[in-house]
């Protein structure tokens, strides 16, 4: 069982729709948990605590070779075992605070947006929508090829000076992504590995146009 933190929904009638976070490498289940006062009232928000640690401190999803190339830079098998284990947890919410199974949204950082785009893409009958900032589309980690996905809602940032997760991996995975998914939302700023203001706003506004009636 991973450690998490929840918010529960004050308006709305249960059971309520959900939003999981997925902090980044190096954090910890209180860094994205700060943005739930925020966040709609009629949502039930879990911050989800990653299992491994990390030499610097704080956890991580999977183990990264900071520097290797792009194929070799994430732990494969460890980000897929936390992709399964991710997915068992949120069965257990489903249940334990009766969420509705058919509106479970997903936001993730950084590492945690790499294996939020995992998730909405291969597990579409468990989570509707995904706000993904500063990731990228890993490709090692889906079922099928890139090409083969439709009906993806995602909201997606990046800063253009990422000194982190590079620009240019997000721009040419997402851009593929978009061809097929004309209602996938991306959007840049000019800023560094960081969830901006504006940015914050504007995600904000697409999780108001996205929600269901």
């Amino acid at each position: 069982m991973l450690s998490y933190k929840i918010r529960k929904a004050s308006l709305g009638i249960t059971p309520n729709p959900s939003i999981i976070l997925l902090h980044g490498y190096g954090s910890n289940a209180d860094d994205l948990f700060s943005f739930a006062d925020y966040l709609p009232d009629h949502l039930n928000v879990i911050s989800l605590e990653a299992p491994l640690d990390t030499p610097f401190g704080g956890k991580a999803w999977y183990s990264i070779h900071f520097d290797s190339e792009q194929d070799k830079w994430s732990d494969i098998k460890e980000a897929k075992k936390s992709l399964a284990a991710i997915t068992k947890q949120v069965g257990y919410f489903i249940n334990q605070y009766n969420l509705n199974r058919k509106d479970i949204g997903l936001m993730g950082f950084s590492q945690g947006a790499i294996l939020s785009w995992s998730l909405l893409m291969d597990k579409p009958d468990l989570y509707r929508r995904a706000v993904c900032m500063s990731g990228y589309i890993n490709t090692q980690l889906l079922e099928k090829p890139l090409e083969e996905y439709k009906n993806i809602l995602a909201y997606a940032s990046h800063g253009t000076s990422d000194p982190t997760v590079p620009y240019d991996w997000a721009v040419s995975s997402i851009n593929k992504l978009h061809k097929k998914n004309p209602q996938l939302t991306f959007n840049t700023y000019p800023d560094g590995h960081n969830v901006s203001p504006e940015n914050f706003r504007d995600l904000l506004e697409w999780l108001s146009k996205t929600n269901l009636d």
